[in-house]
């Protein structure tokens, strides 16, 4: 018993070496991938984009179109694909492992493509950049719809105008200058509120016309980034070499031989734990252990007692 517990983690092992051994060769394509853009400037800003890119890399959205594109089965998109950052660098790498080898490359371009492409809509700049000429829109609407309110399209020119008139009128009187002066400066004043609220209307359109270039300039930088995304800038090197097996084989074969060692020493010690908690009246005849009769006192001696 003690040499079958021994031989069963040495047949594990083997029947997992051969396994493996037998199982078909695995290709690794790795790119090296450098952050583009802006978002290079700085350590954090990096991790920040790798992050982002690591997540949506590994996402439905971006997995689904490459399994469409290259045919390649999404299970195996999920089990394969990994992106790591390199140390505290700009770049970092997109690895595929897969069984086919003439896929690896493709799937790891389609990947980055289909990801710098997608950040764009991750990062929600065109919806910004819809929202902020809205806003925009709806600043200068409502400064038109109070110009035709009040009927004129520069309530401080007019201002001016009548303040000039009921200077010249001050300076050089004429017939009915009183009541001329009386009305214009009447008009006048109906400008002042007018001229506050035109005011708050065009700071307004100024702040909306200034969210909708920020907008526009972040939406052109990532548009930018998603367009380096196949340049030689950006992809620093690809390439596609063979799997070592070494390491599946020692990770297998040593898994094997533990759970092998395992199932042994359960085979070993079981039989004796079920021994020790059967009861007695099902042992067998010999390992019941034999009853000497109690020696007794004689008659005589008793009588004698």
């Amino acid at each position: 018993m003690t040499a079958l517990a021994l031989l069963v983690p040495v047949l594990a092992g083997l029947a997992a070496f051969w396994v493996l051994a037998n199982q078909p060769t695995r290709y690794v394509a790795t790119a090296t991938v450098s952050v583009p853009g802006s978002a290079a400037n700085s350590a954090s800003r990096v991790g920040l984009f790798v992050a982002d890119f690591a997540e949506l890399a590994v996402s439905g959205t971006v997995l689904q179109d490459v399994s469409k594109s290259t045919g390649v089965p999404r299970a195996d998109l999920d089990d394969g694909l990994e992106v790591a950052r390199i140390g505290q660098s700009s770049l970092f790498t997109v690895v595929y492992t897969g069984d086919r080898g003439q896929a690896v490359e493709p799937v790891v371009r389609a990947v980055i493509a289909g990801t710098f492409g997608n950040l764009v809509e991750v990062s929600d700049t065109d919806a910004d950049l819809q929202a902020a000429v809205a806003a925009y829109d709806a600043a200068v609407a409502a400064r038109s719809a109070y110009q035709d309110e009040i009927g004129t399209l520069q309530p401080d020119r007019d201002y001016t105008d009548l303040s000039s008139r009921i200077r010249s009128l001050q300076i050089s009187p004429e017939i009915g200058s009183v009541a001329i002066i009386a009305r214009l400066s009447a008009t006048r004043d109906a400008l002042v509120p007018q001229i506050r609220r035109m005011q708050e209307l065009d700071q307004a359109v100024q702040d909306a016309a200034q969210q909708r270039d920020e907008a526009q300039r972040a939406a052109e930088s990532l548009q930018r980034q998603a367009a380096e995304s196949q340049s030689s800038s950006t992809i620093q090197g690809l390439e596609v070499v063979e799997e070592s097996r070494t390491p599946r084989l020692v990770q297998g074969v040593g898994v094997a031989a533990v759970a092998g060692l395992l199932i042994g020493l359960a085979a070993l010690v079981l039989p004796d734990l079920l021994r020790r908690r059967q009861p007695a009246s099902d042992l067998p005849a010999e390992a019941v252990p034999e009853r000497r009769p109690r020696p007794t006192v004689a008659a005589g001696a008793r009588d004698a007692s």
